[in-house]
């Protein structure tokens, strides 16, 4: 999985504050907007539930997802059941504001994949770290159950099940983030009128995904600039792409060397689709935390294609775009 934008959170709307000058007219001034407000309010958040682990239980998200817990699903680290009260933790990411804003790309190796849903799980008793037991494992007769709400827009056809793991390029790339690696290839298993119904392996990253298959001579590599200048003083830069027709979003890495962003560092070979269409947005932050933003839209990826954005404080105007996403 690239993580190209870590998960805090994100802020609120912008307002205007009015002022007036000596002479009695009004002017407007935009309020800068803060980073991390616009992300506590704007991103996909960790919800918080918790159970009885000796009784079972099932648990509701937000955004629909539903998770069955049976009896007895957890051990602690030594392997031993745990039972009594247990915190869960889930952040859904079901769409592409949620996928832009998590910074939970939508690849694998650097194979673009499209996203059908993605899903993070997590279980503490008193602070401790507990894991799934084996003995309700996705295979057994008493799993841990997902229903993962699935968009109707969306063709199911080919989404198969992926996870989180260590990344294979053969050492070849300067790259040790974490990617989706698959780990269950039977999709029309799971495929229901309203959701994806799927068994776990394991606590952690889970998500539903497919490979898009594009031929060889029909993808590329992409190159984004920042006008000379635009970032200075910017941390935290992230360069996103997103697809118009499809539900995914890739992040894109800087080469210091070029002075561009790219995926080669996590992609030996072209990974993004000719003549798909895309928009490309840039998020980061100044030194007191103040919200910077650039987008271009309607852009058709072609060989090697270089565009060039100026991040600039963020409005009203932009947030509206990311929550129309």
């Amino acid at each position: 999985m690239k993580k190209f934008l870590f998960v805090t959170g994100i802020v609120g709307a912008c307002t205007l504050l009015f002022s007036a000058c000596h002479k009695g007219e009004e002017h407007f001034t935009p309020q800068s907007i803060n980073a991390a407000a616009f992300y506590n309010e704007h991103g996909a958040t960790l919800q918080l539930f918790s159970g009885d682990a000796s009784a079972g239980f099932v648990i509701t998200g937000a955004g629909g997802t539903e998770i069955s817990f049976p009896v007895n699903a957890f051990v602690d680290e030594d392997g031993h059941v745990v039972s009594g009260q247990v915190e869960i933790g889930i952040i859904e990411i079901l769409t592409k504001k949620d996928l832009l804003l998590s910074g939970v790309a939508t690849e694998s190796n650097g194979q673009l994949l499209e996203s059908g849903g993605e899903l993070y799980i997590q279980a503490l008793q008193n602070g401790n770290t507990l894991q799934l037991n084996p003995d309700h494992g996705q295979w057994s007769n008493d799993p841990v159950h997902v229903k993962l709400p699935r968009s109707m827009g969306a063709d199911p056809a080919g989404m198969i099940l992926f996870n989180q793991g260590p990344r294979y390029d053969e050492n070849l790339l300067n790259d040790d983030s974490f990617t989706w690696l698959v780990f269950d290839e039977s999709p029309q298993a799971m495929v229901q009128p309203y959701s994806y119904d799927f068994n776990i392996p394991t606590f952690g990253w889970i998500n539903v995904d497919k490979f898009l298959g594009y031929p060889a001579d029909q993808l590329t590599y992409v190159h984004v600039k920042l006008t000379p200048g635009s970032a200075n003083g910017l941390q935290d830069i992230a360069v996103m792409m997103i697809f118009e027709n499809l539900n995914a979003v890739i992040g894109l890495n800087y080469d210091p060397a070029m002075e561009w962003f790219g995926t080669e560092s996590f992609s030996l070979t072209p990974n993004l689709p000719i003549g798909e269409i895309i928009s490309v947005a840039v998020i980061a932050k100044d030194a007191q935390d103040n919200l910077y933003f650039a987008k271009q839209e309607n852009i058709t990826i072609a060989p090697n294609g270089l565009y060039t954005l100026t991040p600039q404080p963020a409005n009203q105007q932009d947030i509206n775009w990311l929550n129309n996403l």
